[in-house]
C-alpha cells in the first residue's frame, strides 16, 4: 500500500465572467484545474506547468486561497494535501473543450459562467460557496484551511 501524502495544486482561475473547469464527462463532474506536485518542483512550478500541459496557456500566479486535506473514506491508498491556488492565463479562446489529459480522452476543460457554477456538479460541492463569495470581495482573506474537506 502506497503510504505516501501527494501534494497536489488545484487552480481557480476566473476570467471574463466564467471558471475554468475540468469537466470528466463519462462520471458528469467538474473538477478544478490542476494536478500532482512533481519531486523538487515549487507550487508556481507545478501550477505553470500544469496549466501549459492542459491549457496549452501560461499561468499567472496570484495567491494560495485555500488549502484542504483530501483523505477519502473509500479508498485507503489515497492523502492528499490540495493547494487551491488563484491566478491567471494568457488565453481564453482555445481552452474550451481542449482534452486535458493526455491518458484519457474522458476529461476536456470548460469555461463555465460564474453565474452557473452552482447548477453543476463541481467537487468538492462544498468549495463552490467559497469561491463565489471570494470573488466577489475579491479574494481579500488571508490562506483558509479546510481540513479535511470532502
Amino acid at each position: 500500500m502506497n503510504k505516501k501524502i501527494k501534494v497536489r495544486v488545484r487552480l481557480i482561475i476566473i476570467k471574463d465572467g466564467h471558471i475554468l473547469l475540468s469537466h470528466n464527462t463519462r462520471d458528469k463532474f467538474y473538477y478544478y484545474v490542476g494536478g500532482k506536485v512533481e519531486f523538487r518542483e515549487t507550487l508556481a512550478e507545478a501550477a505553470k506547468r500544469e496549466v501549459r500541459e492542459e491549457a496549452d496557456a501560461d499561468f499567472t500566479f496570484g495567491k494560495i486561497l485555500y488549502i484542504r486535506e483530501f483523505i477519502p473514506s473509500d479508498d485507503p491508498t489515497e492523502h492528499s494535501a490540495e493547494f487551491f491556488i488563484l491566478g491567471d492565463v494568457d488565453k481564453f479562446a482555445g481552452i474550451h473543450g481542449r482534452n486535458d489529459d493526455l491518458a484519457t480522452a474522458e476529461t476536456c476543460l470548460e469555461w463555465i459562467k460564474l453565474d452557473d457554477l452552482k447548477k453543476i456538479n463541481v467537487l468538492p460541492a462544498r468549495l463552490t460557496d467559497l469561491v463565489l463569495a471570494g470573488h466577489k470581495s475579491g479574494f481579500k482573506e488571508e490562506i483558509k484551511y479546510l481540513g479535511r474537506f470532502d
